[in-house]
């Protein structure tokens, strides 16, 4: 996924860069509700070696892409699913009286949160890969 941006700090070897608007973006606004500022920041890699005020090309594969959006969604997800599936499984095995059905969403719901917090846990992980991590690719003219 290639996207234009500008470079708005540079510092060991990574760069502040906001991107512009893509042109598939089209104007519906969704990334950014009632937010007038629509810049979104990110940092990427400096490989172009661009400097402040630069427009540059940054690059983040499509695989990488659904990778990242499978670990900040997927596996929530599944966590919330698996915690309510195997909660109301072992509650009726433990046979538990009362609303084992409320139970068993408090149990996907704090499964939900465990897993959230393992990801915020691990990010430094993440980016220490460079697997998901944006690429400045070239300096635009």
């Amino acid at each position: 996924m290639k996207r234009e941006g500008k470079v708005l700090e540079v510092n060991d070897g990574k760069a502040l860069v906001v991107l512009m608007k893509h042109a598939a973006c089209g104007d519906c606004g969704a990334c950014h509700i009632g937010d007038e500022n629509m810049d979104i920041k990110i940092e990427a890699l400096n490989a172009a070696g661009a400097h402040i005020g630069d427009r540059v090309e940054v690059d983040l594969e499509n695989v990488n892409v659904l990778g990242a959006a499978f670990i900040a969604y997927g596996i929530p997800l599944l966590a919330m699913i698996v915690g309510v599936l195997a909660g109301q499984y072992v509650l009726e095995l433990l046979k538990v009286k009362g609303d084992i059905e409320v139970y068993s969403f408090l149990i996907g719901a704090l499964s939900l949160v465990v897993s959230y917090l393992f990801i915020k846990a691990n990010e430094e992980n993440f980016k220490a890969s460079k697997k998901y991590q944006s690429v400045i690719t070239k300096v635009v003219k």
